[in-house]
Order: C-alpha cells, then sequence, then structure tokens
C-alpha cells in the first residue's frame, strides 16, 4: 500500500496543491516532509495557480464575530444565498484572541486585538506574524485608525500608518517593517473628490492594490457615489472626473459611518460594488449582510450570516495570497 509520504515529489505536489488555502497550516504540520514541500517555489506555483481557478470569484478576508475568516464571492452567480462561499478561518490560533479590525495588502494582513496596544502583521500563507508594540500619546488609544500599504522600490517595503484625528489632537505615525521602527512621518492629507460632513459615510478601498476607491454617502439624500483615482505620488493624487457608480434613488438606509465604516470593494469590468453592512430591518439587526450594487442602480442582499453582538459589524478586504515576507 502506497502511502501519501512515500509519493514521488512531483506527485506529492500535484495532490497537496489542491488542499483548500485554510488547510494549508494543517498540511505544514502533519509532517517535516509537508513542511519542507510546501514552501518551495514549485508547490507554490502550482498552488495559488489552484487558489486563482474560477477567476469569477473574488477572495475576501471577512471580519465577523472578532474572528478573520475567508470567503469566496462569485458575481457571476445571481443566486443570492449562494454567491458568497465560507471558506472557514484564516489565521490559526484566533479562537483565543478577539480581533476589532483587520486590513489587507500584497498578501499580508494587519489586525488590531481587541483590547491590546500591540498591532499584529502576518502573512496567513507563509505563517510569518509580527508582533509591533508601540506608546500612544492619546490616552484613549483604541480611537486610533490604521492602514497597511508599501512603498514603491527596488523591492517593495511595508509599511503601518497609525493616525487619529479629535478636535485638538492630530497624530500620525509610520511603522517601517524591514527597520522596525516607528521614525517617519509625511506630508499633508490628500483631497477627496468631494466634501463631506461629519455625519456623511466615508469608507476608503484598494482596487488592483495600485489605486484606491471612496464611497461617499450623504446623511441627509442617502445619495451614494463611488470615486476612483487615477494616479497616487506622495504628495498628490488625481481622482477620475467621472464617478464609477452613482445610486440616487434605490437606498432608503444609510450605511454605517463610525469608526468601523462599512467597508466594501469594487468590480470594475462587472460594475458593480459590495458593500459589508449589517441588516437594516430593526428585527434582524444582528444580521451581517452584502450588499451588490449595480451602476444601473440594481441592489441585491446577500446574507452572511448573524452575529452574537449586534455591535459587531462585518469588515471585509480583497485577498490575494502571496510569499510577500515581512521585512
Amino acid at each position: 500500500m502506497t502511502m501519501m509520504s512515500n509519493l514521488p515529489r512531483d506527485l506529492a505536489e500535484e495532490v497537496l496543491s489542491k488542499v483548500p488555502l485554510t488547510s494549508l497550516r494543517k498540511v505544514r504540520s502533519t509532517c517535516k516532509e509537508w513542511k519542507t514541500l510546501s514552501k518551495r517555489r514549485s508547490f507554490v506555483k502550482k498552488h495559488l495557480g489552484q487558489a486563482s481557478v474560477g477567476a469569477a470569484s473574488h477572495k475576501v478576508v471577512m471580519m465577523m464575530d472578532l474572528r478573520i475568516y475567508l470567503m469566496s464571492i462569485n458575481l457571476n452567480n445571481k443566486n443570492d444565498e449562494s454567491c458568497i462561499k465560507h471558506e472557514g478561518k484564516l489565521i490559526s490560533g484566533s479562537d483565543e484572541v478577539d480581533i476589532s479590525r483587520v486590513f489587507h495588502c500584497d498578501g499580508l494582513l494587519l489586525f488590531i486585538p481587541k483590547g491590546s496596544t500591540c498591532v499584529v502583521v502576518c502573512n496567513p500563507y507563509s505563517g510569518q506574524t509580527r508582533f509591533i508594540e508601540s506608546t500612544f500619546a492619546f490616552r484613549n488609544w483604541w480611537n486610533y485608525s490604521y492602514a497597511l500599504g508599501y512603498e514603491k522600490s527596488s523591492s517593495r517595503k511595508h509599511k503601518v500608518l497609525r493616525f487619529i484625528t479629535v478636535t485638538d489632537f492630530v497624530e500620525c505615525k509610520i511603522y517601517d517593517l524591514s527597520s522596525d521602527s516607528w521614525r517617519e512621518r509625511f506630508g499633508p492629507p490628500l483631497p477627496l473628490p468631494f466634501e463631506p460632513f461629519d455625519e456623511d459615510t466615508v469608507s476608503l478601498s484598494s482596487v488592483r492594490e495600485e489605486q484606491l476607491a471612496v464611497l461617499f454617502q450623504r446623511w441627509d439624500s442617502l445619495e451614494l457615489e463611488i470615486w476612483v483615482t487615477t494616479k497616487i505620488e506622495p504628495e498628490s493624487v488625481t481622482w477620475n472626473t467621472k464617478v464609477f457608480l452613482q445610486v440616487n434613488m434605490s437606498l432608503q438606509f444609510q450605511f454605517q459611518f463610525l469608526l468601523t465604516a462599512a467597508s466594501f470593494f469594487i468590480d470594475e469590468e462587472k460594475k458593480v460594488a459590495v458593500v459589508f453592512d449589517k441588516n437594516k430591518e430593526r428585527s434582524l439587526v444582528n444580521r451581517n449582510v452584502a450588499y451588490i450594487i449595480g451602476v444601473d442602480e440594481s441592489l441585491r442582499e446577500a446574507d452572511l450570516g448573524d452575529s452574537n453582538d449586534k455591535n459587531c459589524y462585518p469588515l471585509a478586504c480583497s485577498y490575494v495570497p502571496s510569499l510577500a515576507k515581512l521585512t
């Protein structure tokens, strides 16, 4: 009887490359040989190739009930009940840690453990993790906002942005993963293509990790717009002169506009936006929903399941696995 451990390397690679992304960590913990094999470049190429099969599906990292999950969203599927598939928990050991926010860039995740002053950057695909301790000049440290990105150079330098703006206090800092330090500062904030009020909903999202999209919903008229950049530089930004999506009539509610503002992503080819928020019916306040909005003002709702806490809003971002290193 042939055992998996006795298979030729090429055949073992072929078999293991079909393992779901959420099960890869279990494969690596099975035996030393599989751990070594799963980190070979030939295996990674096959495995990521398998993960990209069926390009109609978007991989999405979703935070619900303080846990991080991987989901796939097939926008070609017109069945609202089956267009979203739960693939499982993305981060091993997350059962022991409550997570309040999550961000993605270049295959890396930045997440904020609830009640902790540290932030965590990890690569779920490679298993690398970095805990980042920091001090805060503002005593209400849980009100800080974060972002994850990288500096374009000969090699990508990944960085964490931390900022806060309150009535009489402003602080912005950047952590450089390559130097393991908070040391950088940056220029003035770049303009948005509109002037929002405090009560309006404003949320940012990345587009192909090269540009930005911003969702803007007016609190009074409930009109919703999504704008996309055409060029981003250190001290300037150019927004497309034509709005990507504009909805005037079909929305009868406002998306969440507080610190956990409604998260979203857009599909430029299919000309739709997917916004993640709570159900707006008072009897279903624990239910999480993906709102699929078309440029033709069509609106579909996909049920994401219930949260134990009505105040735990779903947060989501597009996810593309990679071998990016935490350096």
